[in-house]
């Protein structure tokens, strides 16, 4: 027993050697989860003492994303302390969109009006679900939204009114440049304003509190998403879109998920680009997410558009025109475009009757959809999001 220690002890100094020599910069990055009651001061000595350096504190969920020189030997050391609870890698997230037609090409992608700095287009989507009709009495007005994505181009002229403030997770500073265009695009859907240019989203008076979780090229670790997740709870915000996906969850992002609905927030989530039967990606198949398919014009459930039994509800996902990178507009198609119809349907019924809670919210929203004729649940959820009965329910039943 005695050599057993010495030998112990030896490993976890000889690891820790290594570990600041090479600075862990160039290793796959983990994710440790402590048990609830260890305090988060000592994450670092516990990993230190593994071998292994802190790269993002995730108090959250009382965890830190890690690297680790020597992976095997650390994870048996891990694996032996009795503060950790987990350890798991931090995955690789994606956000979910498609290729769209060539705008030139695409007829009906601009709705009412053709897309301009001039004349304000209001986008089929937003007609469709019919939020147009409400906007005398809801707006979104001062209803907080998160939008973990790619970032926002907070000075876009449809935007920049309406975006309060951002948090990039990567880098850890303030400021969400968006190099990638995606979360401006989902950021103009949900809220693009109402001021005779360009388009307008589905609730032009919402507030956007935008966090940058992936990078230019789309992708995102567990850590950062979460980190972004606990930055909109700081912030107070009722609604988190997440146009993201992977088919592998963790137990991370999942407690960052529970924790965000403890805190109650409504969290809404594209259910994938997948196609097919039982492919809902994660974090949409979370029962604590309302998972939302994709719809075309011709009121048919796209057919890249995942399904099964978590599907929730449908937003029109197809020739989707709205804000992107750079102030400029950009029609894309996808689920990721299908959720914030449905997040900013959530802000407008918010808006007409504030102190809802996420569960009151996430019922009138699948309560007064319209239901698609020939798809089955699984491929369209209670049906395509509503925005006028869901306005007209919330105000006509309010306490």
């Amino acid at each position: 027993m005695f050599s057993f220690v010495i030998a112990y002890i030896i490993a976890i100094a000889s690891l820790a050697r290594r570990a600041v020599k090479s600075g862990c910069d160039s290793h796959h990055r983990k994710i440790v989860i402590f048990d609830a009651d260890t305090d988060p001061r000592k994450h670092d000595s516990i990993v230190e003492s593994c071998g292994g350096c802190v790269k993002k504190a995730l108090p959250l969920i009382n965890a830190a994303a890690c690297v680790f020189r020597e992976e095997d030997q650390a994870m048996a050391l891990l694996a032996r302390h009795g503060e950790v609870k987990w350890i798991e890698d931090d995955t690789v997230f994606a956000i979910v969109d498609t290729p769209a037609p060539d705008v030139r090409k695409c007829v009906r992608c601009f709705g009412v009006k053709r897309p301009g700095f001039s004349t304000q287009t209001t986008p089929w989507g937003v007609t469709k679900i019919d939020a147009p009709s409400v906007w005398a009495r809801a707006t979104g007005k001062g209803v907080r939204v998160g939008v973990v994505d790619t970032g926002v181009n907070m000075s876009h002229p449809d935007l920049a009114v309406n975006v309060k403030a951002g948090f990039d997770a990567i880098s850890e500073t303030e400021g969400v440049e968006d190099d990638n265009g995606h979360g401006t695009h989902v950021a103009g859907i949900i809220a693009a304003l109402d001021n005779g240019f360009g388009v307008v989203g589905v609730a032009p008076e919402a507030h956007i509190y935008a966090v940058k979780s992936f990078d230019s090229k789309g992708k995102g670790m567990a850590s950062d998403i979460i980190q972004g997740i606990a930055w909109c709870i700081d912030q107070g915000v009722s609604i988190i879109n997440m146009s993201f996906g992977t088919v592998d969850s963790g137990k991370a992002l999942e407690l960052a998920i529970s924790k965000a609905a403890e805190a109650g927030v409504l969290l809404v989530a594209a259910s994938g680009n997948t196609g097919g039967q039982n492919t809902v990606l994660y974090p949409a198949r979370d029962p604590n997410v309302v998972a939302v398919a994709a719809s075309t014009q011709d009121d048919q459930i796209a057919a890249f558009s995942s399904s099964g039994p978590e599907v929730d509800i449908t937003g029109p996902g197809t020739d989707i025109y709205s804000t992107y990178a750079g102030q400029r507009y950009k029609t894309l198609t996808g689920t990721s475009m299908a959720c914030p119809h449905v997040t900013g349907v959530a802000a407008l019924i918010l808006s007409a009757v504030p102190g809802l809670s996420a569960k009151e919210l996430e019922e009138l929203i699948c309560e007064t959809a319209t239901a698609m004729n020939g798809f089955p649940r699984d491929q369209q959820g209670e049906g395509l999001v509503n925005a006028r009965a869901a306005v007209a329910s919330a105000i006509e039943n309010r306490l």
